[in-house]
């Protein structure tokens, strides 16, 4: 006899049967977790549903005090409704959700970002958004991390009061809006936890808060392009790593040189006396009590000449300094420093005193015509015959045929000292100026196969690579001579100088100083692609500028030749993430690492960390982008000179974009998910083409043609 089955029993049968059918839909409304590219999915009711174009932002808050995007019957949802068209407010609505949930299939919501199901950051930026901002309503998020209003056209003042109710609040950014009024005293002790801060591009006046010296965590601050004034505070956080307050209207003492060193005089430009001014060291008085003027006339001229003794002291001890330094540079190469421009005697073997030098020398003659093998082109052969010690070989005649003796009769400047060793400047009799680099460390190969790889490079011939003119071989240490490029490398005009090179430096000539690196490295993976890494050492320092800010790529090819051991020290392409997992493994898609680094390097000005081999100074370029762009900040990453001159150009904001993300392609961590070099190169013809057209389409008011986009 079958036993009756409890009342209780067959109601969760029943239960059991309708989840069981309704089981597909409950996996379509099941919300993502933090595998969902950082996205939030909601549920959503006829309430809170709305048509193209979509709410904006979207959270909620659980009695546990985390915001949570979970099923149930939450407490009151925050919906935030911006209107795309200008001129709009911004409008925080609350609406409560049905109990009933829709069996709606679920939305993205745009401009949220969300960890497992919790609201960590809002992006809002460059959707026209006016009226006042006032983030009290965000308060029920106490996980959120990241605010990004960026880009649009809100006013009113700094809302001090509702911000320090957003205690994890990490970064904020409210660049390029209309904000006005003083910034409140207790702005960077009311948020502890803030990392980044940008209030560029607004109408905020008067001084900068003194809490400033409270942020303890502050590592980035833009308060540039504002109405700020007074002093600026005299503590700033030591964790500071970023600072522009440049384009205010700041008084008070001039700032400290120090400070300038660590920020760049960028920074402060724009202000009535933020940057340090040489004082007048005279006095001088009106009086006529007692004979005080002439005290302080004496008293003036005193500070006057002491002042110029320690000026001329100063530059006695440079000048000293330079030719002790240049002295030591050419010890081995037998320099006579005696006269006012040093000579180069010889880069022979050492033992061999000067004298002798001279003698040998002149026994082989002093025409070029005399020596063997030394005259011959890019063809020809090996390294030439007799003493090889003493030859020094042509691999391309394009400049001229020269030799060892004219070499040493040059006049040499010292132009610094690199990884693979030092480089001078060397002015022939004939006026021809050359670059002449002492290498050490390059006993990877013998001398027969160094012969061949240098008449192999002396072949190349592109307008965009800086190929070698001679050079002479020895054990100990390589001489490589090349074409001197007067206006200096890259690395130079965007740390070093201030001048008017410096200021040429917008988008425009940029625009063509990355299309010139992306031609000349596309030619050298195509010539040498039998090479482990094509360059293998690209970076701005070996990124050379002549008069019309063409760029000749120098330094390629040498990979190979260099010690293993220092080869890791020396050569950026140890520097991509593949290489610092495995020191031995670099491939042609390290150089596309490197190309990705110079060309953010170009396009934010900021020195690369990764440029140096304990990475401690500098910009970690690579990162920071990252960061950006996850935020869809890049066009806040873009120096300051190709911010305004891109956007004054026609779709030069946009190319200068899509050029970031091209970086963000070739700096990606895997190899594999890098680009070819020629297909990067193909991009960024592409976006220096689609900005000619643009702009001469802009000047014969044209209608822009469609054209084809890559993207990365």
């Amino acid at each position: 006899m079958k036993k009756k089955i409890p009342t209780n029993r067959k109601l969760e049968k029943k239960k059991d049967k309708r989840l069981k059918l309704r089981k597909p839909v409950n996996e379509q409304r099941r919300p993502q977790d933090s595998s969902t590219n950082g996205r939030c999915r909601l549920r959503h009711s006829p309430l809170i549903y709305a048509p193209p174009p979509p709410i904006t932002a979207v959270g909620s808050s659980d009695g546990g005090g985390r915001s949570s995007l979970r099923r149930g019957s939450p407490p009151p949802l925050q919906v935030l409704l911006p209107q795309r068209r200008r001129h709009r407010p911004l409008r925080l609505v609350v609406l409560r959700r049905r109990r009933q949930p829709s069996l709606r299939p679920l939305l993205p919501w745009p401009g949220l970002v969300c960890f497992r199901g919790i609201l960590t950051g809002l992006r809002l930026s460059g959707l026209g958004l006016s009226g006042s901002f006032d983030p009290a309503a965000l308060a029920r998020f106490p996980a959120l991390r990241s605010i990004s209003l960026a880009g649009n056209s809100l006013s009113g003042p700094f809302p001090a009061a509702s911000m320090s109710r957003l205690y994890a609040l990490k970064s904020l950014y409210l660049s390029r809006n209309s904000l006005s009024g003083p910034l409140p005293t207790s702005l960077f002790s009311s948020m502890p936890h803030l990392k980044k801060l940008y209030l560029d591009n607004n109408a905020f006046s008067g001084p900068i808060p003194a809490s400033l010296a409270n942020a303890t965590r502050l590592l980035e601050l833009r308060l540039d392009h504002n109405r700020l004034d007074g002093p600026l505070p005299t503590t700033l956080p030591p964790s500071l790593k970023q600072l522009n307050v440049s384009y205010n209207s700041l008084t008070g003492p001039p700032v400290e040189p120090s400070l300038v060193a660590r920020f760049s005089a960028s920074a402060f430009l724009g202000n009535p006396t933020a940057l340090p001014s040489a004082q007048n060291a005279t006095t001088t008085t009106t009086t006529t009590h007692d004979g005080r003027n002439n005290d302080n006339k004496v008293g003036g001229v005193v500070i006057a000449v002491l002042a110029l003794l320690a000026v001329a002291l100063l530059l006695a001890i440079i000048v000293a300094r330079n030719r002790r330094r240049r002295d030591r540079v050419f010890d081995t190469l037998g320099v006579d420093t005696s006269a006012d421009t040093a000579q180069l005697e010889s880069a022979v073997a050492g033992s061999a005193d000067v004298s002798n030098q001279k003698q040998l020398l002149q026994q082989r003659g002093s025409s070029t015509q005399k020596r063997s093998g030394s005259s011959r082109g890019g063809g020809g052969g090996g390294g030439g015959g007799g003493n090889a010690a003493a030859e020094l070989t042509m691999v391309n005649e394009e400049r001229g045929v020269f030799g060892l003796p004219d070499l040493m009769k040059a006049s040499a400047e010292v132009l610094g000292n690199g990884g693979l060793g030092s480089a001078y400047k060397a002015v022939m009799a004939s006026g021809l100026a050359v670059a002449v680099k002492r290498m050490r460390d390059m006993n990877r190969v013998g001398k027969e196969e160094f012969d061949a790889e240098m008449h192999r490079l002396g072949q190349l011939r592109h307008p965009n690579i800086l190929t070698p003119l001679a050079y002479h071989y020895r054990k100990e240490e390589k001489l490589i001579v090349s074409e001197f490029i007067p206006k200096g490398s890259l690395l130079y005009l965007l740390h070093g100088d201030r001048g008017a090179d410096h200021k040429a430096l917008n988008w425009p000539t940029r625009l063509k100083i990355a299309r010139g690196i992306a031609r000349a490295m596309a030619y050298l993976h195509a010539e040498l692609a039998d090479l482990e890494v094509p360059h293998g050492n690209l970076k701005s320092g070996n990124v050379l500028l002549d008069a019309d800010f063409q760029p000749a790529v120098a330094d390629f090819g040498l990979l190979g030749l260099v010690n293993p051991a220092q080869a890791p020290l020396v050569m950026l392409a140890y520097k991509s993430p593949e290489a610092l997992q495995h020191r031995s493994r670099v491939s042609a898609k390290s150089d596309v690492y490197c190309f990705g680094v110079v060309l953010l390097e170009l396009l934010t000005g900021k020195f690369p960390s990764q440029y140096l081999n304990n990475t401690k100074g500098g910009t970690d370029v690579v990162q920071w982008m990252a960061s950006a762009i996850s935020e869809r900040r890049e066009a806040e990453m873009l120096d300051a000179d190709v911010s305004q001159s891109a956007a004054a150009a026609a779709g030069g904001a946009e190319a200068a974009v899509r050029l970031m993300r091209l970086c963000a392609a070739c700096t990606d961590a895997s190899p594999e998910q890098r680009p070819e070099m020629r297909e990067a190169a193909a991009l960024v013809e592409e976006i220096a083409d689609a900005v000619l057209t643009e702009r001469q389409q802009a000047g014969s008011n044209e209608p822009p043609a469609a054209a084809p986009r890559t993207e990365w």
